[in-house]
């Protein structure tokens, strides 16, 4: 199976934004109308709706980090597309949960990580199943983004969106699980904050790009740093909690695990397999605390317990919902924070091979 585009870009923000667009225009394209589709089918929402709702985040983008609107921008003009088009990409997450049905399941992603002691070689290790509807897949691109003064980013990400999961030349690293509740804000959108996170050199940082302004929505957000120490912090719009395993290893999945939270945990409702998928994460990996590698976790991603809604997901066809809109394992996708390089497979992990991306000029790990 041939594997994602990966495409560097460099310069300003307004630069880098307009490289992106040119260079990923076809991708953004499949995402667009993947988005179109996916607003329609699944929540009823027109695109010309899911713009103007769309537009009342960009006050929120530019508070927060005005470089990273810029760069939106610019993915405008270098695609040719309406900046509202780009700002609901980066917009999506806020615009299915607040404007769909609550009751609606998230998507199926389960992230691990683990550090010293719990590691063979001493080594940081964390990663994740993406999974979200087939509908996607084509527009899925690997991008490292040069930005000093800020750190080298190497993600992989829906073309035209300026945050996802991946890890920076200074060691830090995040991946993300969607969290659903029935709180609806307007805030700092998800991929907005995944964005701040990879723009941190720090751990501490990274939380404060979390937890600094309401969110959009709610998600956990797993952050690993080379130095060998990992967190989660689940986050919804207005409280947040951190979860630190003093085990050295932690996993989630899409439902709330904090009770300092209170807040109404819509996947509770219907998205039985989220706990099986967690339960079985941490077993996996309490069974090999203290010897466990990259080679190990890719195991854990290839696990088949509770097909077809397990770990390795390969979407409920029992349900009647059209191929392209399966909630399927896109990616899988392992960082190795010790050696700053990460393992990607297209599809899921049990069917395809690891690729190894690394930064075009190595960081010093």
């Amino acid at each position: 199976m041939k594997g994602f585009p990966v495409f560097r870009i460099r310069g300003t923000a307004l630069e880098r934004g307009r490289q992106f667009g040119q260079l990923a225009k076809e991708q953004i394209m499949v995402n667009l109308h993947a988005y179109a589709r996916a607003f329609r089918e699944g929540a009823g929402i027109q695109w010309k709706e899911a713009t103007a709702y769309a537009a009342q985040f960009i006050p929120w983008i530019e508070q927060y980090d005005q470089e990273i609107m810029d760069e939106i921008k610019g993915i405008s003009e270098g695609a040719g597309l309406d900046l509202l088009d780009i700002v609901a990409l980066n917009v999506r997450s806020e615009i299915i949960t607040n404007l769909g049905d609550s009751s609606q399941n998230a998507d199926g992603c389960t992230c691990i990580a683990a550090v010293p002691p719990a590691t063979k070689s001493q080594e940081t290790l964390i990663g994740q199943n993406w999974d979200w509807i087939n509908l996607v897949g084509d527009g899925l691109v690997v991008v490292e983004i040069e930005q000093p003064p800020r750190p080298t980013i190497l993600m992989v990400t829906e073309a035209g969106i300026v945050g996802k999961i991946g890890m920076n030349a200074n060691g830090l690293a995040v991946c993300l699980n969607f969290l659903r509740t029935s709180e609806k804000s307007i805030g700092v959108p998800i991929h907005v904050i995944l964005r701040g996170i990879l723009n941190s050199s720090t751990l501490p940082q990274a939380i404060r790009q979390i937890t600094r302004l309401r969110r959009g929505t709610s998600a956990n957000y797993l952050l690993a740093h080379q130095e060998g120490e990992t967190v989660g912090v689940e986050a919804a719009p207005t409280s947040y909690d951190v979860h630190y395993p003093l085990e050295g290893y932690i996993a989630h999945t899409n439902h709330f695990v904090s009770s300092r939270i209170q807040v109404e945990d819509s996947v509770r409702m219907g998205a039985a397999d989220t706990y099986l998928r967690m339960g079985r994460a941490v077993k996996l990996l309490a069974a090999r605390q203290g010897s466990i590698d990259a080679e190990y976790m890719k195991d854990i991603c290839r696990d088949h317990v509770c097909f077809p809604e397990g770990i390795c997901r390969h979407g409920d066809v029992e349900t009647g919902v059209a191929e392209a809109m399966l909630d399927c394992t896109l990616f899988s996708i392992i960082m190795n924070l010790t050696t700053g390089t990460f393992e990607l497979s297209k599809g899921q992990p049990c069917n395809s091979t690891y690729e190894t991306y690394r930064f075009s000029v190595q960081a010093a790990f």
